[in-house]
Order: structure tokens, then sequence, then C-alpha cells
């Protein structure tokens, strides 16, 4: 067991957390979404991340799938995607 951590509660991930169906309502492929509607947007990673108040290694960790946006992090991109009229397209 990993110092500091109690037995049978997950791991801490950085910036955001592992997919789970039962306990979040993000979409499984929440990289290739959030790719998928940065590029359409016309803005880079680090336009993103500036705009949502996190790292660049954070938004380039959500799209490349090693961690998904807190629900926090969720409505911030709902309401910027919202906010500039190109919604966020979940297949």
């Amino acid at each position: 067991m990993t110092p500091g951590l109690h037995e049978g509660l997950p791991a801490p991930t950085d910036a955001g957390r592992r997919f789970e169906p039962d306990l979040n309502d993000e979409p499984p492929a929440g990289g290739e979404v959030i790719r998928s509607w940065r590029c359409r947007m016309g803005i880079t990673q680090e336009e993103l991340a500036r705009t949502l108040g996190v790292t660049l290694s954070t938004v380039n960790r959500w799209e490349n799938g090693h961690v998904l946006p807190s629900r926090l992090a969720w409505r911030g991109l709902k309401g910027f995607a919202t906010k500039r009229g190109c919604p966020i397209l979940v297949p």
C-alpha cells in the first residue's frame, strides 16, 4: 500500500480522475471529444488552458486520455463552448 493512502480508497490522480461509469457522467472518449472540439474552435491547448484556469499539461493529459476533467472542469468546458456557440459533440 502507498504510504499515506487508506486501503480501499482510489488513488488520487493529477488534474482529474479515471472514468468509472457508475460515478462519472463524462464520456469515456473524453480526450477525443475535447481535442475534436478544441480543433473546431481553432484554439490551442495553451489558449484553452488559460481560459479554463488550468495548466497546459492538464489539457494535454485530458486529450491524451491519461485523466478526465473533473466535473467542475467539464462545466467550464461546456460553458465556454456555449458562450462561443460551438457545442461539444459527444459521440
